[in-house]
């Protein structure tokens, strides 16, 4: 659908500053967000069973907890980087109001977009269809798999057709053949993290809220340092974005690993009364 519709609304009003692809890959997240309606309708489900649950003031409150709790989680990975000289700063680089509010945004929807698309919906029916423990590993699979499902060949604006949309999305596909295993597994391991807490809490609001705050510090973090390739540790970030890595699987895994014995076995063994 957003192949098809991508190449008239192009056409129309499109330009080099706002390139083809992005007018595919926009379509199509427009269409994902929109085909959530008819699968709750389909699955007899609603916002508040996918984990919408907080009221106002429990919303603002949870995901603010969440939000500081991510910045505390990713803050330490990006101080290791700059410790160890992985990332250093920017000559260019300049902290500012307006930088902190476009990245404060941008993770706000972002977070909010794909927690109820992966922690709301895809965890709420593999949980309905199948165990807990598959429920956070498929969730967080589509998560990861999902980042790299993006156009790496830009197509000639020139010659754009109808068809030029169905090309893009051939190219957004072939780019899974790129993925390099620890930007896979990083990612992974983000989604694992993300869907123990939603299954903790049985709400997606703390987990949008770290999942705010890690884009809120990516972006920030890609603005104001740049990656050294000649350090000695480079290797501890993929390709993805220059921070998630070996470093951000590590740190994950054993955040997960305590979280789920701290948190939620004994939770199971001993479910209250």
């Amino acid at each position: 659908m957003a192949a098809v519709i991508a190449f008239p609304l192009f056409d129309m009003v499109g330009n080099d500053n706002f390139k083809f692809e992005r007018w595919v890959t926009r379509s199509a997240l427009l269409f994902l967000v929109l085909g959530l309606i008819p699968c709750l309708n389909f699955f007899d489900l609603s916002l508040n069973s996918l984990g919408h649950t907080a009221n106002i003031n429990s919303f603002i409150k949870q995901i603010s907890t969440g939000f500081i709790f991510g910045l505390l989680v990713l803050g330490v990975v990006i101080y290791l980087l700059i410790f160890l000289d992985v990332r250093v700063l920017s000559a260019t680089a300049e902290l500012s109001v307006s930088l902190c509010l476009k990245a404060l945004l941008a993770g706000l929807m972002v977070a909010l977009i794909e927690e109820t698309l992966f922690r709301g919906l895809f965890f709420k029916l593999a949980n309905l269809w199948h165990s807990s423990l598959v429920a956070v590993l498929l969730s967080s699979f589509f998560y990861a798999i999902l980042h790299f499902i993006k156009p790496i060949q830009h197509i000639d604006q020139s010659a754009l057709n109808f068809f030029s949309g169905f090309e893009v999305i051939l190219n957004a596909f072939a780019a899974l053949s790129n993925m390099q295993t620890d930007d896979f597994f990083a990612l992974f391991s983000v989604g694992v993290l993300l869907a123990l807490v939603r299954l903790k809490t049985r709400s997606l609001t703390y987990c949008i809220g770290l999942h705010a705050s890690w884009v809120f510090l990516i972006k920030i973090s890609k603005e104001l340092t740049d990656n050294n390739s000649l350090s000695d540790w480079s290797f501890l970030t993929g390709q993805y974005d220059g921070i998630i890595g070996y470093l951000s699987l590590v740190w994950l895994v054993i955040l997960s690993t305590a979280f789920y014995f701290i948190a939620i076995k004994p939770s199971v063994i001993n479910p209250p009364s």
